[in-house]
């Protein structure tokens, strides 16, 4: 998930330019690391709340970033639950950082279709990995942008997480009774609505 450096170090940053330095995550892993390691660049305490299916390995590296990491739930929307109420109760002093539903994260992950510009290259197709929707919102936005609307936007979805697939077919979001992935960092319940609503928009 490198692209989730890109997303989080960009909404890490706004929003310590908004006076924020206290920052609270949930994670099923990926996000929170991303969010540990930008945290740590940017002087910010860092909190993440993860799911009991998150990996010790990972645990080890948000900490070693410096993030206070808390273990909570059977997944990764049980841990969000907890750091919602976590952000809730600091009486403003925390800002929520999601790990994949945020215009902020959206804007950094915009920046691949940047570069890609930058290169010279207009691509006829692009493969998107979707968890919770988060790279795909960002992607799509880049391609709007730069008005690639001819690029082809093809999604891939982790087996026994495909709550993005069922959505779509769906017409609307969708949560899944639980995730069979042994993937269990790169799974959420249910896609971004605004995940849903650019990839109907863009068909």
């Amino acid at each position: 998930g490198s692209f989730k450096d890109r997303g989080m170090a960009y909404m890490c940053a706004a929003l310590q330019s908004r006076g924020v330095t206290d920052l609270i995550s949930s994670s099923g892993g990926n996000a929170g690391l991303a969010a540990s390691a930008a945290g740590r660049k940017l002087g910010m305490r860092v909190r993440v709340v993860v799911p009991t299916t998150t990996k010790p390995i990972m645990i080890e590296k948000m900490r070693a970033h410096g993030a206070e990491v808390e273990v909570h739930g059977a997944n990764w929307n049980a841990a969000d639950e907890l750091a919602r109420e976590l952000v809730g109760a600091s009486g403003g002093a925390a800002a929520y950082v999601p790990p994949y539903d945020d215009p902020l994260l959206w804007e950094g992950h915009s920046s691949i279709i940047d570069e890609i510009a930058a290169a010279g290259v207009r691509p006829d197709a692009i493969v998107v990995s979707v968890g919770g929707g988060g790279l795909l919102c960002g992607v799509l936005r880049g391609l709007q942008r730069h008005g690639w609307s001819e690029t082809t936007v093809l999604t891939a979805e982790t087996d026994g997480a495909a709550c993005f697939a069922k959505a779509l077919a769906a017409g609307e979001p969708v949560t899944l009774a639980g995730i069979t992935s042994v993937a269990t960092s790169l799974g959420a319940l249910s896609a971004s609505s605004s995940a849903v609503q650019m990839a109907r928009d863009d068909q």
